[in-house]
């Protein structure tokens, strides 16, 4: 699992599900990329692939911005995914994996729709890593999405219970699809 968060530390639902997913899957890997990386430079590119070569199934967890991933994570995919590894002339070591994304907005989904606020849907906004997927060999397997999953200051408590309950939810159905 690669974690992609730029305010890891401000973070209660990504953190909510990556904590569960470690309780229900012990054996998985996850590569926290903001503890890894937290100026976003200085990716390690050899160990990041060595994780990605180790793996058979590839999950990416992050919130959406800006109708797509985090910068730190679309830097990882630029430095990591590279010509000669992922694709192109020996670029074969993804090819056979599973890419799964697993992945949160503040917006409760029903603003993605053609006719929400968003005027688009999670599966258009999903697209580019469709296309990775096949650029790379991956197989798309499917996403786990969990929308409305903002916790502001001082929000209520009970908005709290119900992030933390909807997050382990998330959790749990990636966690079958393994």
């Amino acid at each position: 699992m690669i974690v992609a968060h730029p305010y890891w530390p401000q973070s209660f639902a990504n953190k909510a599900i990556v904590d569960e997913f470690r309780s229900l899957r012990p054996d998985a890997e996850v590569r926290n990329l903001f503890e890894l990386y937290p100026d976003n430079s200085n990716i390690d590119v050899a160990a990041e692939q060595q994780a990605l070569e180790r793996a058979d199934i590839v999950i990416l967890q992050f919130p959406i911005m800006w109708y797509s991933c985090p910068s730190n994570l679309h830097r990882w995919m630029e430095e990591v995914l590279t010509y000669g590894f992922a694709y192109g002339p020996g670029g074969e070591h993804l090819k056979g994996k599973t890419l799964l994304l697993s992945f949160t907005s503040a917006g409760t989904p029903d603003k993605y729709s053609a006719y929400g606020a968003q005027g688009c849907t999670i599966d258009q906004l999903m697209t580019p890593f469709s296309a990775t997927a096949v650029l790379c060999g991956l197989h798309f397997g499917s996403y786990t999405y969990s929308g409305g999953m903002l916790l502001f200051p001082g929000a209520p408590a009970a908005v709290s219970s119900l992030i933390t309950a909807t997050a382990q939810a998330h959790a749990a159905r990636l966690a079958a699809k393994l």
